[in-house]
């Protein structure tokens, strides 16, 4: 009998977390498999016929989670401008040892490589939607204290000899071939379907730009961990 008055229960007084959960979950179906139709076939060739069909789901229920396209783009956005909020460090933060530099940098070229589509176009994404312009805007200035604090801090630390004026360029130098490696390395090698090698190179690269600044002592530890990272990433 109490087993019978619990099942009761459940069905009728508890109805809200059984009704909302699969609609959370189809709504996270739905992004996962657009943001991987998106980097595949590209934005403009992903119809949402196609991502109804990918997901098994009619486009009627995709309409209910998202009625336009540029909602779907919109909402990856916010996806990515929430994981990359959560990897930046504070304006205060600075890189210590070039491995601080190293961890920090691996990381936030994995989550460009997740959303890569956004990349591809940026400006457009930016035309159509004026608050994704916002909220890029300020992604790309933390981006640029991250930057500048790698720097400062290689400089506080006696390893970075560099003016205020160098240091500032570098750190826009950094963020720039930051956020737009990948894009640069897909148009070399479209048909790359790993990052591993993307990201190590893009890694390096960036580095490399910190490395004549480097003194003496502090540049052969960088270019040395550079090519054992780059080796790595092949």
């Amino acid at each position: 009998m109490y087993d019978r008055v619990t099942d009761v229960h459940r069905r009728f007084f508890m109805p809200a977390e059984p009704r909302t959960r699969p609609a959370r979950q189809t709504r996270k179906r739905i992004l996962d498999t657009t943001l991987a139709l998106y980097n595949d076939l590209g934005e403009p060739n992903v119809s949402t016929t196609l991502i109804a069909t990918e997901v098994g789901i009619s486009a009627g229920n995709l309409h209910y989670h998202f009625r336009k396209k540029d909602q779907l783009i919109a909402a990856l956005l916010e996806q990515f401008v929430g994981e990359i909020e959560d990897l930046l460090p504070p304006e205060t933060w600075r890189a210590r040892e070039v491995e601080d530099a190293w961890f920090l940098l691996h990381v936030i070229f994995e989550t460009i490589w997740k959303y890569r589509f956004l990349f591809r176009d940026l400006s457009g994404i930016m035309s159509r939607d004026r608050r994704a312009g916002h909220r890029l805007t300020a992604v790309f200035a933390r981006a640029v204290d991250t930057s500048r604090g790698i720097c400062l801090g290689l400089a506080e630390s006696g390893q970075l000899e560099a003016t205020p004026a160098e240091i500032e360029a570098l750190a826009r130098n950094v963020t720039v071939l930051t956020l737009y490696w990948l894009s640069f390395d897909t148009v070399r090698h479209p048909r790359r379907d790993q990052p591993g090698d993307a990201i190590a190179a893009g890694v390096y690269q960036v580095l490399m730009l910190v490395a004549p600044f480097m003194r003496v002592t502090g540049r052969a530890n960088l270019e040395y961990l550079a090519s054992q990272y780059l080796s790595r990433g092949s």
